[in-house]
């Protein structure tokens, strides 16, 4: 029995890639572009591509030309990108986004797939990472091979950081990152959770997405967050706003007073996070209008840019967790920092995104009640 049903789990993954790797290949099956982004200015492509450029080839099915500018460095690299270029990395993430959507759907709940007397630590299905609140399950791994496969295909010569690629652990994710950008020789970093809200997922609670951002030079470019229970996709392009299923965004500017928000807390795994959580949720539980605690920051962070929460905070958040949701929350008209005030960066962690209007308040109710950082415990 457990032959047949590693046997039967093997040739799920195959068909699993090889209907995703139909679908990118056919026209007909790319998902329309959220927005089309306008031109930074025009840009003249270089004759010979330089170090991580691009030729039309059949590895590149976009045919999309490098820009003469591309080599710039700094905060203000991403301006150098065309329309061009930004449009077609949405594209590509959008599909890539809603692949890893059509593996949730299809598993949901997988934890009642274990079998009678089976534990997490012994499941086919399910296993412990760090801790019991940090699990990881096969199909973590199948979406994002959907995704990887779509990316690469596009895009040979970017960088491509999952989750699922790295070790366990605040201190592996934070190493993954720093080594992967610094070494990317395109310039372009792919950083994706294929399943954000693992734990929900496996349960059967539908609050969990896909979430995937592209990051150049260090910034993040292009941001994509999709529900795929909702058939939501939240888009952001830096400098250029953000929509859902091609809808514009703005966070909840109505919301200006700490009393009437509703504010997400963050969920950590390690023990003495949440503790430092906790005292955040006592503190705000009292001057908020409500605190909800559901453990998917891409959803979360998508609801702030969609004016559906004020504000949330969380601690020890990886890259993936982190940088598209941000984007969208900067690109609606939020306001994203560290919990110290510090100004975002991709590798911040501790942080709250905001509409801004009840940021500074928030802010200070934390500070007061010690809740701005701690010590790893993991």
């Amino acid at each position: 029995m457990s032959s047949n049903r590693s046997l039967r789990r093997s040739m799920n993954t195959a068909v699993v890639a090889s209907v995703l790797l139909a679908r990118h290949t056919t026209r007909s099956c790319r998902p329309r572009p959220a927005f089309l982004v306008p031109s930074f200015g025009s840009q003249k492509a270089k004759s010979t591509p330089a170090r991580g450029g691009f030729s039309t080839n059949a590895a590149d099915p976009y045919g999309i030309v490098r820009s003469a500018s591309l080599d710039a460095t700094g905060p203000d690299a991403w301006k150098s990108l065309s329309s061009r270029d930004c449009q077609r990395l949405l594209e590509t993430a959008s599909q890539a986004a809603r692949a890893a959507g059509a593996v949730i759907t299809a598993h949901l709940g997988c934890a009642a797939e274990l079998e009678a007397g089976a534990t997490h630590h012994s499941s086919p299905a399910i296993d412990v990472k760090t801790n019991i609140k940090d699990i990881v399950t096969e199909y973590d791994k199948q979406a994002q091979l959907a995704v990887e496969t779509i990316v690469r295909a596009a895009y040979p010569t970017h960088s491509f950081l999952g989750e699922e690629d790295v070790d366990p652990g605040a201190a592996a994710s934070e190493a993954a990152l720093s080594t992967t950008v610094q070494n990317s020789e395109s310039g372009y970093v792919w950083i994706c959770d294929p399943i954000d809200g693992t734990a929900n997922f496996a349960s059967g609670l539908r609050l969990c997405a896909v979430t995937m951002a592209v990051v150049y030079q260090g910034i993040t470019v292009v941001g994509v967050v999709y529900d795929p229970h909702e058939d939501e996709l939240f888009a952001a392009v830096r400098g250029q706003g953000a929509t859902v299923n091609g809808q514009p965004l703005r966070v909840a500017d109505t919301v200006t007073n700490v009393h009437d928000a509703i504010v997400n807390a963050g969920c950590p795994a390690d023990p003495a996070a949440f503790a430092t959580s906790m005292r955040g949720v006592l503190a705000l539980n009292g001057t908020c209008r409500g605190i909800r605690v559901v453990a998917c920051s891409a959803l979360t962070l998508s609801w702030i840019a969609a004016g559906r929460l004020a504000a949330h905070f969380g601690y020890d958040l990886s890259s993936w967790d982190l940088a598209a949701g941000a984007l969208l929350v900067q690109e609606a008209g939020g306001v994203v920092t560290g919990l110290d005030g510090s100004e975002y960066q991709l590798s911040t962690r501790n942080m709250l995104c905001s509409n801004g209007h009840v940021h500074e308040d928030i802010l200070q109710v934390l500070r007061e009640a010690d809740a701005v950082s701690f010590r790893r415990s993991l």
